[in-house]
C-alpha cells in the first residue's frame, strides 16, 4: 500500500495485527486509491495437527514451519499446533534451499505438503508426503500420497515404514542362519560322527527358509496404524492442558524472516530499535564523560584552593582542561 502510495492508518495496522495474530493474514482492499475494506484469509488448522506434530516429536523427530505467510500469522499457526521453529515468507525456491541446507548438514528431511507451492521442496526433499486432496502438481511430486486427509497419517506411514524395515532384517537373519547351518551340513561337516544331510533334507531345509520368510513377510498384514485414541496418551492430554495454561505468556517460538537462521523475528523493528538504543548509549557515554571531566576541575581546583594557590603548571594545565 506504501508503495502505491496509500497511507494506512494506524487503527488499521492495529487491526490488522489483531487478525495476523489469530492465524490470519489481512488483505488490504483499495478502490481509485481510498481503502474501503479489509478482507481476513486463514487456513483451517486441522483438528490432529497438534496431535501429530506432538507425537513426532516425542519419537526424536524436529519439526519445522515453512511458510509464505507473514512473520505473526506464522507465529500464531506454529503457536496452535505445537511447532517452535518457524521460517515465514519464504518463496518456493527459499524451500528447496532450506532443506537443501539441511541435508547438506547430514539431516534426513521429510517434507508435508498438498500447494503448488510445495511441489519443489517435495521433490528436493528424501522423502516427500502429499495429501491426496492436494494439488496434482504436488502429488506427482511426492514419493508418498497420503489417501486420507488426517495427518496422523503422516505419523502411520513413518511407523509403517519402520516396522517393514525391521522385517526385511529378520528376514535377512532367517535366511543368513538357514544357510549358516545348512550349508556346512551339506558339505559333510558331521559325516565324521556318522551323520550326513539327505537330498531330502536339504530340500527341506530350502522350503523351510522360504516359508518362515515369507510368513514373516505375511505378518505385517496383522499391522494396525496407532488411532487417534491410542496417540493421546495421558502424557499428551497432560502437556496439552500445560500449553493451555502458559499459551499467553509463552514466547519460546523461534520466527525467522526467509531461510536465514540468524535473523531476528522483527527485523525491521529490531533495526530501528538497535539504532535508537545505540544512539542513546553514545549520548549517555558522552554525558558521562562531560560530567566526569566537570568533576574533575572541581577537585583540581579545590586541591588548589587547599593548597594555597596553584602552581603555573596547574594553572595552565586547569586552563587547557576549561
Amino acid at each position: 500500500m506504501t508503495r502505491n502510495g496509500l497511507v494506512v492508518g494506524i487503527d488499521i495496522e492495529k487491526k490488522m495485527t489483531e487478525h495476523e495474530l489469530e492465524g490470519q493474514t489481512a488483505v488490504l482492499v483499495a478502490i481509485d486509491g481510498v481503502l474501503v475494506a479489509m478482507v481476513a484469509v486463514a487456513d483451517t488448522v486441522k483438528a490432529e495437527a497438534h496431535l501429530a506434530t506432538y507425537t513426532l516429536r516425542s519419537r526424536g523427530l524436529s519439526v519445522i514451519l515453512l511458510t509464505g505467510d507473514n512473520r505473526k500469522t506464522a507465529k500464531a499457526i506454529a503457536k496452535q499446533v505445537g511447532i517452535n521453529k518457524v521460517f515465514a515468507e519464504v518463496l518456493p525456491s527459499h524451500k528447496v534451499a532450506k532443506i537443501r541446507q539441511l541435508q547438506e548438514r547430514g539431516i534426513c528431511v521429510a517434507m508435508v505438503g498438498d500447494g503448488v507451492n510445495d511441489s519443489p521442496a517435495l521433490a528436493q526433499a528424501d522423502i516427500g508426503i502429499a495429501i491426496a486432496s492436494g494439488t496434482d502438481v504436488a502429488v506427482e511430486a511426492a514419493d508418498i500420497v497420503l489417501i486420507r486427509n488426517d495427518l496422523l497419517d503422516v505419523v502411520a506411514a513413518m511407523d509403517l515404514s519402520n516396522k517393514t524395515v525391521f522385517r526385511i532384517r529378520l528376514n535377512f537373519l532367517f535366511a543368513s542362519v538357514y544357510n549358516l547351518i545348512g550349508i556346512p551340513l551339506a558339505a559333510g561337516i558331521l559325516k565324521p560322527i556318522g551323520f550326513s544331510m539327505q537330498p531330502w533334507m536339504a530340500a527341506a531345509a530350502m522350503a523351510a527358509s522360504s516359508v518362515s520368510v515369507l510368513c514373516s513377510s505375511l505378518l505385517l498384514k496383522l499391522y494396525k496404524k496407532p488411532t487417534r485414541s491410542k496417540l493421546e496418551t495421558q502424557e499428551y492430554l497432560d502437556r496439552l492442558q500445560f500449553e493451555a495454561m502458559i499459551m499467553a505468556d509463552s514466547d519460546d517460538i523461534s520466527v525467522h524472516r526467509g531461510i536465514d537462521d540468524n535473523l531476528p523475528e522483527n527485523r525491521g523493528e529490531y533495526s530501528l530499535k538497535s539504532s535508537i538504543v545505540s544512539k542513546l548509549g553514545q549520548i549517555g557515554s558522552k554525558v558521562y564523560k562531560l560530567s566526569q571531566a566537570d568533576v574533575q576541575r572541581g577537585d583540581v581546583m579545590k586541591q588548589g584552593l587547599l593548597g594555597g594557590g596553584s602552581s603555573d603548571d596547574e594553572c595552565k594545565v586547569l586552563s587547557s582542561r576549561l
